[in-house]
């Protein structure tokens, strides 16, 4: 028979091994293509892969945030006519990546360095798929929502 401290070891050293993270490429495409709410959703999994769930719920805050200024910007910026569309998604896709870096790069090297394995792109893309869906039915329950805001 295992001695209890013997057998708990061994259970957080499977843990470790079963914990899988985005990398930081992974959620600079996924952003791009879907959106705030995808980074939000990869990040937090990376925190709770990190076993730092505090951070969890200011991930989401920030995403949240992040979404609403997206989306208000472009609806700022949507009678300007030779702008970019394209600025948005590059600008949030590039400032997630440098926050990721700043603050989950140091345990994304540990993790990698101590043979900590990732999930797949094609994961990532279907979860910022399903964020996506997920922001355009919020987006058009809000608008149905507010009276007049379908009419033209």
């Amino acid at each position: 028979m295992i001695p209890y401290n013997q057998a708990v070891e061994q259970l957080e050293e499977e843990k470790e091994e079963k914990a899988k993270i985005y990398t930081l490429n992974s959620i600079r495409i996924t952003t791009f293509l879907f959106g705030p709410l995808a980074a939000g959703y990869l990040v937090a999994q990376n925190y709770k892969a990190f076993d730092q769930r505090e951070k969890v719920t200011a991930t989401w805050i920030i995403a949240v945030v992040a979404l609403i200024a997206v989306v208000g910007l472009a609806i700022f910026t949507s009678g300007i006519e030779r702008f970019p569309k394209f600025i948005f998604p590059l600008a949030y896709a590039w400032g997630t990546f440098l926050l990721v870096q700043k603050f989950q790069g140091e345990q994304m090297k540990e993790h990698f360095a101590s043979g900590g394995t990732t999930f797949t792109i094609w994961r990532a893309l279907l979860a910022g798929l399903i964020c996506l869906v997920a922001t355009l039915v919020i987006i058009c329950v809000i608008l149905l929502m507010i009276p007049g805001a379908l009419d033209e």
